[in-house]
């Protein structure tokens, strides 16, 4: 027998694999002190460049009213900047400094060697599938639901 029934059944191994790569993936980000959310704007920005304050916002979905939380610890460890856009002195830019996109760099690195260290006990073919699969499922949830 291959353990209890319950342990066999799908949506109890996705709940039980969710559960374990969240917390892996929170132990990394609490490794570089960083939150989910700091760490989507530095990737946000890195990928868009200087972006306004208020678009960044809907980027990384945090309430525009909630972003200065998520930036002043950031600008504190000098991986942001705030800028005032010369086109509209009221409107507020936000870039990567060098030590930002350095960590960015780094921070890109050491998460897909956790990531192969996660999925280790998978085949190269089995890891696209289970990818793929994983994707056809959120679509079909998130994105067309």
């Amino acid at each position: 027998m291959d353990g209890p029934r319950y342990e066999r059944g799908t949506g109890f191994l996705l709940a039980r694999m969710g559960s374990l790569t969240a917390r892996s993936w929170t132990a990394f980000l609490a490794a570089h002190d960083l939150t989910q959310g700091q760490y989507t704007v530095l990737f946000a920005l890195d990928e868009r460049g200087s972006t306004g304050q208020r678009r960044l916002a809907e980027l990384v979905a945090v309430d525009a009213r909630n972003i200065v939380a998520v930036l002043d610890p950031l600008a504190r460890r000098r991986l942001i900047e705030r800028r005032t856009d010369a086109a509209d002195r009221r409107r507020r830019l936000i870039a990567l400094t060098e030590e930002g996109t350095a960590l960015v760099r780094d921070l890109a690195n050491r998460a897909a060697q956790e990531q192969e260290d996660f999925l280790e006990p998978l085949g190269r073919d089995d890891r696209l599938q289970l990818n793929r699969l994983l994707k056809r499922l959120y679509e079909a949830h998130v994105e067309g639901g």
